[in-house]
């Protein structure tokens, strides 16, 4: 997909913001300016009063981009990680687990339409135009307030005037293999257009091996896009996007000990653990430009997902507990509608709103056995349908009031109303399991996994904005706002029955204030951009992990509850710089630094170590004051570079790039301990004609093979089939670490 000339645009990395370049017709050399969407207007990036950071498609395609998760690298300061359930996006320190009954604290916004289900949307990235990483709250012009910031991709839209695509095809040394298209056909000559656009992915990523079961892990992905897009006139689109995904994820869980290490990449559960997601999404945008050049937009979305998990709770060897969850959310509807002014002196104006209706009834089964005495085995079913209910409301307003040639103030105001209605009806079957296989009921236990009090709440918050900018010079810039972050209470919703006090949470508030600067440097030869900021979450939103309780059948079980914690703050830094070094070099380094900690955490839900009252439903508290609040390193950097040089004539380009990231170390909620600090560099050789028809790149990401573990979490215990009771199974789940030394190989043909 790229360009001899556009391949000086090659500005990605780490930090994320990438900066093509426009030099060739003049020996002037200049950063081309990027445009960006951030404030729901189309506006430079070096005018823009936040941290923003930019990745093209194109970008994507020349670092070997296979999925959101390879972003990690391009971006400090920015965790994606995870498959299906097990999701999370964290900047600024802070991010959710999506397996959480909660809303995310990095919003996701696709074709400028909010996700409300982001778990059915990370397989693969293919045929995207955009992605831009907005941090800090985002309380005004976005679906959902989130306090951390928001992500926005935009896909590639339709050639109007010419038929055009690409095909790309990657190999890799772990039997990976993926193949990746994009055409436009231009139905009516400048009007109306059509893309089409898919991705099939299969691959043994991860290395990991299930000795158990003698299985390798396997990952495949089927997705197309169709993009139409309409241009009857000069004040008039319309633009429709249909998604299609399609997974299936094997999701045995990695453990260390026993004689095992992190490293081993090893899963030992005694059956098969496996994810497979259904998304569907359909996204229409109209905007309508009035005679005042008042424009109106309105997008709409409709969104079905269906993800189901077959899952080993234990990870062990031993028959202990097992899951099968599935999670139909249909009907997922968004609608935004919005007027703003633009072009005016002195002040422009949005006003809006938004409503989301998203409906879900999630069917839990959970196998449990316990083993009371010797020879007698009790085996424990579980269901637990989980019917959630949600409707939003939003009424903004943001402006932009003008003082002068030089500064500009911006004040946005954002009112959010949720409702919610939450049930979670648990029956456990109790039965002594024979040795011949049958069962022998012995009883059922029926309990309120929400109770009655909790099951049906509703929220309002006001969030918001003020910041002021100004220009000191041509080239520098400066801003400092103040930023209001909220986000809903809601039930806690689980696989299994756990104590009633975890059945619900409490709204979350957030204050920030950021001051920074973009100074464009060298007579527009480099970019540099610094943001510090200060923020203070009230009845913060905490996932704690693996907290032991006394569960119904007297066995010790662990639960990961939503709860509320009084205060914590954060602070950091973020930083990133783009240099022309040479009209054929160029280099983006960038630099995340965040410090999250609880500053008033008394009495939070934890497992301290001590023993578990007798008690149904006891569990122990700890103060947790001073300690770390996420599990996001507080130090992220990222340096890449790309040379090249031409052969042949002029007729074909050689190039080489580099991307190096390092991050300091990640913690443990549930060990209560930092884990590994890291660093990876990838290495990218190729050629590419000068007309841009082909290109090939032979690549090594992680070269020197570097191991971290990056999420570690306790396991519950296991039967004692020999003794009678419960026993540590002496494993411990390797959440997620750093993907292993992968080689490969991408074709990619433009016409």
């Amino acid at each position: 997909m790229s360009t001899p000339r556009s391949a000086l645009a090659l500005a990605l990395a780490s930090a994320g913001l990438a900066m093509p370049v426009s030099a060739q017709d003049s020996p002037v050399l200049i950063l081309e300016e990027v445009i960006v969407t951030a404030q729901k207007r189309t506006e430079t990036l070096s005018d823009t009063p936040m941290t923003v950071n930019v990745v093209s498609g194109e970008q994507m395609a020349e670092f070997a981009v296979l999925n959101f998760q390879d972003l990690n690298n391009m971006t400090s300061g920015l965790s994606i990680a995870g498959f299906g359930f097990d999701t999370e996006i964290a900047t600024r320190g802070l991010g959710t687990d999506l397996n959480a009954p909660i809303s995310p604290r990095v919003t996701l916004y696709v074709d400028g339409a909010f996700a409300s289900q982001e778990r059915g949307l990370f397989s693969g990235l293919y045929d995207l135009q955009q992605f831009e990483l907005l941090r800090g709250p985002q309380g005004t012009l976005y679906g959902q307030s989130s306090p951390a910031g928001a992500i926005t991709i935009q896909s590639q839209n339709p050639n109007l005037s010419e038929f055009d695509g690409y095909i790309q095809q990657t190999f890799t040394d772990r039997d990976g293999s993926n193949t990746q298209f994009g055409v436009s056909l231009p139905i009516v000559s400048d009007t109306f257009g059509v893309r089409i656009s898919g991705l099939y992915n299969t691959d043994e990523a991860t290395d990991v091996t299930n000795t158990t079961l003698d299985k390798d892990h396997e990952n495949e992905t089927k997705a197309f896009r169709v993009v139409a897009l309409w241009e009857p006139s000069d004040n008039f689109d319309l633009r429709f996007v249909y998604h299609d995904i399609d997974d299936e994820i094997d999701g045995d869980l990695v453990v260390r000990g026993n004689g095992l290490d992190f490293d081993d990449r090893i899963a030992v559960g005694d059956f098969d653990a496996v994810t497979e997601n259904e998304t569907d999404l359909a996204i229409l945008e109209m905007n309508y430009t009035f005679a005042n050049d008042w424009v109106a937009t309105f997008v709409g979305s409709y969104q079905n997902n269906l993800i189901e998990r077959t899952y080993d709770q234990d990870g062990s060897e031993v028959q202990a507990r097992e899951q099968f969850v599935s999670s139909p959310v249909e009907d997922v509807e968004n609608y935004e509608l919005r007027l703003a002014s633009q072009g005016n002196e002195f002040w422009d104006w949005t006003i809006g709103g938004f409503y989301q209706d998203s409906p879900s009834t999630t069917e839990v089964f959970a196998d449990t056995y316990v083993v009371p005495s010797p020879g007698f085995v009790v085996f424990a079913r579980t269901t637990g349908p989980a019917i959630l209910r949600s409707e939003t409301l939003g009424l903004f307003t943001h402006n932009t009031f003008y003082l002068s040639d030089e500064g500009s103030l911006t004040v946005g105001l954002r009112y959010n109303e949720v409702k919610r209605n939450s049930a979670q009806p648990f029956n456990t079957d109790f039965a002594q399991l024979l040795p011949d296989g049958t069962l022998n009921p012995l009883g059922s236990v029926s309990s309120d996994g929400v109770a009655p009090e909790d099951q049906r709440d509703e929220d309002d918050g006001v969030t918001g904005t003020l910041k002021y900018q100004h220009r000191i010079t041509d080239d520098v810039m400066t801003y400092v706002s103040y930023d209001r972050g909220w986000r809903a209470g809601s039930a806690n919703i689980a696989g299994n029955p756990q104590p009633p006090v975890f059945g619900s949470f409490e709204p979350e508030e957030s204050d920030n204030i950021e001051l920074g600067f973009k100074w464009d440097l060298w007579q527009g030869r480099a970019l540099w951009n610094l943001a510090v900021y200060y923020q203070v979450y009230t009845d913060f939103h905490f996932q704690a992990e693996s907290v032991e309780f006394r569960d119904v059948d007297g066995t010790v079980s662990l639960a990961d509850p939503v709860v509320n914690v009084d205060e914590v703050e954060s602070y950091g830094l973020d930083t990133d710089i783009t240099v022309l070094l040479a009209e054929n070099w160029i280099m983006n380094a960038g630099l995340s630094y965040n410090q999250t900690e609880f500053s008033d955490a008394e009495g939070v839900a934890c497992t301290s170590g001590e023993p578990i009252g007798g008690d149904l439903w006891s569990f122990n508290t700890c103060d947790l004051t001073g300690e770390r609040a996420g599990r996001q390193p507080e130090w992220s950097g990222n340096l890449s570079t790309e040379y090249w040089s031409g052969f042949a004539g002029g007729s074909a380009e050689w190039y080489t790039r580099a991307l190096f990231n390092i991050e300091s170390e990640y913690y443990s909620q549930s060990e209560q301990r930092d884990l590994d600090d890291y660093a990876t560099l990838d290495l990218f050789f190729g050629l590419r004609t000068t007309s841009g028809a082909w290109d090939g790149t032979l690549w090594v990401k992680n070269v020197t093979d570097e191991t971290a573990e990056l999420h570690t979490q306790r396991l519950p215990q296991v039967p004692d089939y020999v003794n009678g009771g419960d026993i540590e199974s002496g494993y411990t789940w390797v959440r997620r670490q750093l993907l292993p030394r992968t080689v490969g190989l991408s074709l990619s043909y433009n016409w």
